[in-house]
Parts: C-alpha cells; sequence; structure tokens
C-alpha cells in the first residue's frame, strides 16, 4: 500500500508546472532548464496511472 501511495505521490505535474513557470517569469531559470522541467512533470504524470495499476493491482481494486 505505501509503493502505491508513493506512486500517487509522484503524479505532481501541475506543481512542477507552476513552479518552473514562475522561476521562468522572474529569471530564475532559462528557458532551456523550464522545458527539461515541463517534459519530467509529463512524463512522471503520464507514467504514474501504469505504475500505479502494476504496484496495486487491478484486481485489488474491483468492488466486492
Amino acid at each position: 500500500m505505501a509503493w502505491a501511495i508513493g506512486t500517487l505521490m509522484n503524479a505532481r505535474g501541475l506543481m512542477g508546472m507552476l513552479i518552473a513557470g514562475v522561476g521562468l517569469q522572474k529569471g530564475v531559470i532559462d528557458p532551456a532548464l523550464y522545458s527539461l522541467l515541463v517534459l519530467m512533470a509529463v512524463i512522471t504524470t503520464l507514467m504514474m496511472s501504469p505504475l500505479f495499476d502494476r504496484i496495486y493491482g487491478r484486481a485489488d481494486r474491483q468492488p466486492s
């Protein structure tokens, strides 16, 4: 169960993109780093669902 919760917590794409956007506006990060941060946020968000299914399993989530 802890692995499943940890996997769900990894889907932090929106928060990462907000922080990256603020950093880009304030001049703290350059556009290349911004692109990498957005790409990382999208990839970790997209891989969350398959990883969660593999760890937690579909059979465990079936209603009784």
